[in-house]
């Protein structure tokens, strides 16, 4: 009998990728799980199965603290994951993985952080500059403040999220660039988005070949987590520097090479030997 993949919110095309293996997929959102006598069980309203290899291809949905505790009962059962759970948890928050960043001795953009009833107003900087509101991806919960009086307008609004805020410089950037990493293994992509926020909205991308200093950056982070696969988003600026946007540990491959969808499989069929 083949042993069960769960591919958790992941593309549709695995099982192509790992044929001797039954590959299931399920949303997040939509599933309950139990660690039972070393047994992992995902279930949902259609099935209870028992999970043999995750893949965890979770992206831009709305974080909840149960999502968390759960890569904790991943890693208690023992069972292999891609990304590897610890890994996962490492950077579940966009602060810790900020700070994991900033640990591995990488160029983070610099920012502010507040915490707290109408704290974010201590944490403003000189127009424009970006907030972002919360652990949230794909460009929700970010803003560009482009003057004094808008800023006033945005932290009235930020009060009501009760939640943590982050201020950064918004930068006009040259280029955004992906750097994707798995295991040992490198490809990057030049991307150009519809408005001012980078890497959501590509309206045209090339891959290109991989800046050494990126590289070699992209290399550290995945040294650094652990990881088997990363990827990380760069703004070149108009003076020729590289500011590191964020890591995503959970990254897609669309529009790279069919090589990296190989690769992705590979890192999970040799943690299921």
């Amino acid at each position: 009998m083949k042993q069960t993949v769960v591919v958790v919110n992941g593309e549709p095309y695995w099982q192509r990728y790992l044929p001797e293996y039954e590959v299931v997929s399920r949303r997040l959102q939509d599933t309950s799980w139990v660690l039972r006598d070393g047994e992992l069980w995902c279930i949902d309203r259609q099935s209870a199965i028992r999970v043999e290899g995750l893949f965890w291809r979770v992206g831009a949905i709305r974080p909840e603290p149960r999502y968390r505790v759960l890569l904790d009962v991943i890693r208690l059962s023992g069972v292999p994951c891609v990304n590897p759970a610890a890994t996962l948890a490492r950077s579940y928050d966009r602060l810790s993985m900020l700070a994991e960043m900033r640990a591995a001795g990488l160029p983070v953009i610099p920012f502010n952080v507040a915490i707290g009833d109408d704290m974010v107003r201590r944490i403003a900087r000189p127009p424009p500059f970006v907030v972002k509101v919360g652990n949230h991806h794909g460009g929700y919960g970010k803003a560009q403040v482009r003057s004094e009086s808008e800023w006033s307008d945005v932290a009235d609004l930020i009060f009501t999220a009760n939640d943590y805020a982050v201020v950064e410089p918004f930068i006009q950037y040259r280029r955004d660039v992906r750097c994707l990493a798995i295991r040992n293994q490198i490809w990057a992509m030049e991307r150009e988005g519809a408005g001012w926020k980078a890497n959501v909205q590509t309206r045209s991308y090339q891959v290109i070949d991989p800046p050494a200093t990126l590289a070699a950056h992209t290399r550290r982070a995945l040294e650094h987590l652990g990881a088997d696969i990363v990827a990380l988003d760069f703004l070149e600026t108009q003076e020729g520097e590289y500011v590191l946007l964020e890591c995503n540990d959970t990254p897609g491959v669309t529009g790279f090479p069919e090589a990296t969808r190989d690769a992705l499989a590979d890192c999970l069929r040799d943690r299921m030997r």
